[in-house]
């Protein structure tokens, strides 16, 4: 049978050639000549000629096959992976000294993405994904980082950076193309591209695309990452995704306050505590409804506040903190839909442009 565990030490790896192993060394039936007449010509299809050299060590049961070019060799893995239930097969392990395998390192930009939702993006673009572990500093500490092996599909490559809610995923292996961190897309970099951040087509911005907006976990239309069907956590890490935690780590990193504010708030999920905050809140501008003043001045004072929307009185509040402050503000914001909509203000503005004054504006609209 063919193996898909077992490797070779590195040291002795050699291109084009393939181990095969036998489970009963002192089985003379299956010997040397039974791999080359059998394994190689018979089912592998394999002529003389196309084996440029074979190492043996009948002892260890070891045979290391060397073919006469990476096309035979691809060709005897394909029939391999084709048809490893072959009878003829029984009684060895076959496998490749140098596989497609890459090491991938994944850095999630909050420490409370659930492990399955990232392995379940990337297990769209791999035949093969095994949790390799944690990466940690110096100190023994978390870095936020993921260690994979992977064999990528035929002709993809998982995708440089992909976003599961409001938190962004980045994702690095040896032999990366060129990606574009604007459209998300191979081939090119952000510097002169013009294809929609959206829909990743040419022709418009993100601000005039129709196409309606799809869930960046299950790419289906019809619904977002918080309401998608196919996620299947438990109530524990529902409450747990949108942390603080990854502003925190991000603040040290980024050289200027905008940038601050683009990435932890487009970084950071909505509290789970915001609908009870929500509610508290509502009951208390009903109180203050029903509180009649007893001050002389009250109700000029209430009817002045009336005549200023509450985006206004935010606008008053916030334009004159930090970035920094800001950024935590947005964080712990307690309307959905108004976190929301911050969020989409942010990724709709160009770079370039003062992320900062255009969070403000949008802010300032608020009724």
């Amino acid at each position: 049978m063919a193996a898909k565990e077992e490797s070779v030490p590195v040291f002795v790896r050699v291109k084009n050639t393939v181990r095969i192993l036998a489970a009963d060394p002192l089985n003379l039936e299956k010997n040397l000549a039974f791999i080359v007449q059998v394994i190689l010509e018979e089912f592998g299809r394999v002529s003389r000629r196309e084996i440029l050299a074979i190492q043996d060590y009948p002892k260890k049961g070891i045979y290391d096959v060397t073919f006469d070019g990476e096309g035979v060799f691809r060709s005897f893995l394909s029939i391999l992976e084709a048809n490893s239930g072959d009878p003829r097969l029984s009684g060895f392990k076959i496998f490749p000294h140098i596989t497609d395998e890459v090491f991938l390192v994944v850095k999630s930009y909050s420490p409370f993405v659930p492990l399955k939702e990232i392995e379940s993006v990337l297990g769209r673009y791999c035949k093969k994904l095994s949790f390799v572990g944690k990466i940690l500093n110096e100190l023994g500490i978390w870095t936020l980082k993921y260690r994979f092996k992977a064999i990528f599909k035929e002709g993809l490559f998982p995708p440089a950076r992909f976003r599961l809610g409001t938190v962004n995923i980045d994702c690095f292996f040896s032999g990366m193309p060129d990606f574009c961190r604007r459209c998300r897309q191979y081939g090119h970099i952000a510097d002169g591209c013009s294809l929609c951040q959206g829909c990743g087509k040419a022709g418009h911005e993100i601000t005039n695309c129709s196409s309606p907006k799809k869930c960046n976990f299950c790419f289906q239309e019809g619904h977002l990452y918080a309401t998608c069907p196919t996620r299947k956590v438990s109530s524990e890490e529902t409450v747990a995704i949108p942390g603080k935690s990854s502003v925190q780590a991000e603040s040290a990193s980024k050289p200027h306050e905008e940038e601050d504010i683009t990435d932890q708030a487009s970084q950071s999920g909505p509290k789970v505590k915001r609908s009870k905050e929500k509610k508290e809140r509502d009951k208390e501008k009903k109180r203050r409804k029903e509180t009649p003043d007893v001050s002389p001045s009250g109700d000029s004072l209430d009817s002045f506040l009336d005549s200023i929307s509450r985006g206004e009185r935010l606008y008053e509040a916030y334009k004159d903190k930090t970035n920094k402050e800001i950024s935590e503000i947005l964080e712990a914001w307690s309307d959905e839909e108004e976190f929301q909509g911050i969020h989409e203000c942010i990724s709709k503005t160009p770079e370039k442009k003062d992320v900062r004054a255009a969070v403000l504006s949008h802010i300032r609209e608020f009724k």
